[in-house]
């Protein structure tokens, strides 16, 4: 790479529009000063993002050079040293490139680059601060493992304490010998825990569940669902049609049979059957609070 040693240097930079609150908009920043702040803003975006900052410098020899910072770790940039020496490597990587291709190189960017090559810049400073860009992205990363790994094994403890619950209610539970399904009403929300709404996955969970009544056949009746909505205080709205909707989707790629809350949408009240199997009928029962009564 052609040393950047000149004698022309950078003195002051106005910063004229910033994402960032860490500076002072048409202030004054010694060369220095700014590197060290925007150095700074940088390394609050370790794993991604990062803040523009338009900036108006000042050199030496009465130059202006006007640019923006996107300034944040991986790719981005630590500062205006460093933003102009990762064009000048750019550069001269598709330079090499151009020659092993035996091409012309791309020159729409040269003037930029022969200007930028006449300013003298600390590479020092310019190391430093990508090494501790590297360091605070591998750091937050590492953390990022850590909170993931305590997140499953949390999930993990709650998914075997549930376990246990519903094991131990299913083996104290006693289902009539005519029962061939119940009525089980549920409550679920989004789960923005296991969503990726950016990759258009949304996934819910139930958080709360109620056994309500069994039934005596397998038939999806929406009388039969509504009158069970009757066994607790908090489904009995349910009852009224003019407060919940009936959903028949039999298809593949349907829910089923089951009567909503109006305002449902992939998460809120549902009453539905669960079929009870002909053998250990009670482990076709999830666990949940008991309306049953008699």
């Amino acid at each position: 790479m052609e040393s950047l040693v000149n004698d022309i240097i950078p003195v002051f930079v106005e910063v004229t529009a910033s994402e960032s609150r860490s500076f002072q908009q048409e202030h004054q920043y010694p060369f220095a000063v700014f590197e060290a702040l925007a150095l700074s803003v940088a390394l609050t975006n370790p794993v991604g993002g990062y803040d523009k900052t338009y900036v108006r410098v000042h050199f030496s020899n009465q130059d202006i050079y006007e640019c923006r910072l996107d300034l944040g770790c991986g790719g981005n940039d630590q500062g205006f040293a460093e933003h102009c020496l990762s064009i000048i490597e750019y550069d001269e990587r598709e330079q090499y490139k151009a020659q092993l291709e035996k091409r012309p190189p791309a020159n729409h960017y040269q003037k930029i680059v022969e200007q930028l090559k006449q300013y003298h810049f600390d590479q020092q400073l310019i190391l430093i601060a990508r090494h501790k860009a590297k360091e605070a992205t591998a750091n937050a990363e590492a953390e990022e493992q850590k909170q993931e790994e305590l997140k499953r094994i949390e999930q993990q403890k709650a998914f075997k304490l549930h376990r246990q619950k519903e094991q131990e209610f299913q083996d104290d539970l006693v289902v009539p010998d005519w029962a061939k399904s119940v009525i089980v009403a549920t409550v679920t929300e989004y789960d923005s825990d296991n969503s990726d709404p950016f990759g258009g996955y949304h996934q819910t969970k139930t958080v709360r569940t109620i056994i309500l009544a069994w039934s005596k056949h397998t038939r999806n009746l929406f009388p039969e669902l509504r009158k069970a909505c009757l066994s607790h205080s908090d489904t009995q709205f349910l009852h009224d049609k003019n407060q919940s909707l009936e959903h028949r989707q039999p298809h593949w790629s349907g829910d089923g049979y089951f009567l909503s809350d109006r305002d449902y949408i992939r998460h809120g009240w549902q009453v539905r059957k669960v079929l009870l199997g002909n053998t250990i009928k009670a482990h076709n029962v999830p666990f949940g609070e008991w309306a049953i009564t008699g």
